[in-house]
């Protein structure tokens, strides 16, 4: 006999799946889905529309922008230490742009997780 369980209970920005714990942040309870990791990328929430930088820091240089994350939530691959940002870190998560498919960075700001580097994604 197998035992399966679903969403238990979702009380305070905790949801309990399975056997994981999941955090929400303020961004996650307004619908958007928990983060999560896993085989070392994160699946998360985001801001859509986005800029994707050819590396992990601002420019006022147009040429510095790669392409444009639109999607919400987003896949990344992994992550990077880059220009300190207005999360108040220095973790950038490496995607894929949603107009070309070009590689670029954002700053962890303008990503929904509730600790960075989140949990379990690979260092790029």
């Amino acid at each position: 006999m197998r035992l399966r369980t679903r969403i238990a209970t979702a009380v305070g920005g905790l949801a309990l799946i399975g056997t994981s714990l999941l955090v929400t942040t303020p961004a996650q309870a307004q619908g958007n889905p928990p983060c999560y990791a896993k085989s070392g990328h994160l699946y998360c929430g985001n801001t859509a529309g986005a800029a994707l930088w050819r590396s992990a820091r601002y420019s006022s240089s147009d040429k510095d922008v790669v392409d444009v994350l639109k999607s919400n939530p987003s896949y990344f691959e992994c992550y990077v230490s880059g220009q300190k940002h207005g999360g108040g870190n220095k973790i950038w998560y490496r995607t894929y742009g949603d107009n070309a498919g070009r590689t670029g960075y954002l700053a962890a700001e303008s990503v929904y997780t509730s600790k960075d580097p989140f949990p379990g994604v690979r260092h790029c």
